[in-house]
């Protein structure tokens, strides 16, 4: 598959790919499923990007996918979901800084609208922000959660 844009014919209708808080079974998967959005598939982005979980100043933690050029980013998990078009501006309004819409390269070549962060997240980690995760080696914010629940239940036991 060289691409899962949709094609011109198919006009009223928003693919984008999430990694995160997004996804089938998470917290912000209703921003989608409310919108109508429809999943279409899982998938994994090109090798070139760093996945972080950072907090933001609400005390949040959220991951942020930033695109890298120097070698050391990896394939990332994603899902695509369909939305329809006249929504994405209301789901947009949901989307805080440093997080918004941009172009994710897939593993299969093609590629696709979805959620990008500013790179200013990747340098706070590499400056040593504590706020900052690099969690790349996980290959997806899924693994990220349930070692925060296996931390969490094990400083209560």
């Amino acid at each position: 598959m060289a691409s899962v844009a949709p094609s011109a014919a198919a006009g009223q209708r928003f693919l984008l790919a999430v990694c995160g808080l997004h996804l089938r079974g998470q917290p912000l998967n209703h921003q989608l499923t409310s919108l109508q959005s429809t999943f279409v598939r899982e998938c994994r982005s090109a090798q070139e990007y760093k996945l972080y979980a950072f907090t933001d100043a609400a005390g949040r933690t959220k991951p942020g996918m930033v695109a890298v050029t120097d070698g050391s980013g990896a394939a990332v998990h994603l899902e695509v979901w369909d939305m329809p078009i006249e929504n994405f501006g209301r789901f947009m309004l949901q989307v805080p800084p440093p997080l918004g819409i941009g172009t994710v390269k897939l593993e299969d070549g093609g590629s696709v609208n979805g959620f990008i962060c500013e790179a200013w997240v990747a340098e706070a980690c590499r400056q040593g922000d504590a706020s900052v995760e690099d969690i790349t080696h996980l290959g997806s914010w899924l693994p990220y959660v349930e070692r925060q629940v296996a931390r969490a239940a094990g400083q209560q036991g």
